[in-house]
């Protein structure tokens, strides 16, 4: 029987996971793993306290007490690693599921694919449950993860997902009506963001995530820039996004990176590329960082 853990993650959300939890934990997946990253209302002793070990011998807790930020990427990535399962299942704090959703995912799953909440009727997909998905731990480990220098709310997932898909994981879906989120806005979502101005951060994310397809091939995960590399990058978007929203007139000189790759081509034979790149950060037409 194919293992699944549920994989969620909190930082100042209890009041969704007392809400959430529970329907997980009543689905009796082989895993429930609760990863309190630094939670203000100690929400990692709210679940010890309420699902014993006795009781509840798949539910694990995971703390992170050295970060006074948020980042979900490392909070999934620690979540995955303290798993033992198969398949990884990442939910939002904020996301409830309805009965019969493990069993529907133990009937159905197929190992070639990762998977999604069907779209809406329009076409489109349910923002507020765009982060749920599964994926077998082989690949999920194959592609390194989610990448931890995104920080706060959004850019980790659809990263994710744009790898998985170069690496020619097709996507499926289970249905729409297994999951859907409790509503509250966005002040939620950015309540420990290091950018405060949603028109910032997703100027923030929209850069780093372009940058890193221009420099690194998502399909080759030898060929990703190193994390050292990626995260200088984060910062100096985020230096240079502060400088021109605190004052538009400053003049910022384009940003340099260097790479060099070694590719072996035979036991005795390498190729060795050095590339450069250069990147401006501006203000558009209109003087705004979000065009």
């Amino acid at each position: 029987m194919t293992s699944i853990a549920f994989i969620t993650t909190c930082k100042s959300r209890l009041m969704h996971v007392q809400q959430t939890l529970p329907a997980i934990a009543a689905e009796a997946p082989d895993e429930v793993i609760f990863v309190d990253y630094g939670c203000p209302q100690q929400s990692g002793d709210w679940v010890q306290a309420h699902f014993a070990e006795a009781n509840y011998p798949g539910v694990k807790v995971v703390r992170v007490d050295d970060d006074p930020g948020f980042c979900v990427a490392r909070a999934r990535n620690m979540g995955a690693a303290a798993s033992a399962s198969e398949w990884l299942c990442f939910i939002d704090a904020d996301v409830i599921v309805t009965p019969g959703w493990v069993a529907w995912l133990r009937k159905n799953l197929q190992p070639d694919a990762y998977w999604r909440a069907s779209r809406l009727p329009t076409g489109k997909r349910d923002a507020q449950t765009w982060g749920t998905f599964l994926c077998p731990r082989a690949i999920f480990e194959k592609i390194g993860g989610y990448d931890d220098v995104f920080r706060g709310w959004g850019g980790e997932d659809a990263d994710l997902y744009l790898r998985l898909g170069a690496h020619g994981i097709p996507e499926k879906n289970f249905p729409l009506e297994f999951v859907r989120a409790i509503e509250h806005g966005d002040s939620l979502r950015m309540l420990h963001d290091d950018l405060k101005d949603k028109r910032l951060h997703w100027a923030v994310i929209t850069a780093y995530r372009d940058i890193k397809l221009y420099t690194s091939n998502p399909s080759d995960k030898s060929q990703m820039l190193p994390r050292e590399t990626r995260q200088s990058i984060w910062d100096e978007i985020v230096r240079r996004v502060r400088l021109l929203d605190a004052n538009p007139q400053t003049k910022l000189r384009p940003f340099k990176i260097d790479l060099q790759r070694d590719k072996p081509l035979t036991a005795e034979h390498r190729l060795r590329t050095k590339a450069s790149y250069v990147f401006e950060i501006a203000l558009g037409a209109t003087g705004r960082l979000d065009e």
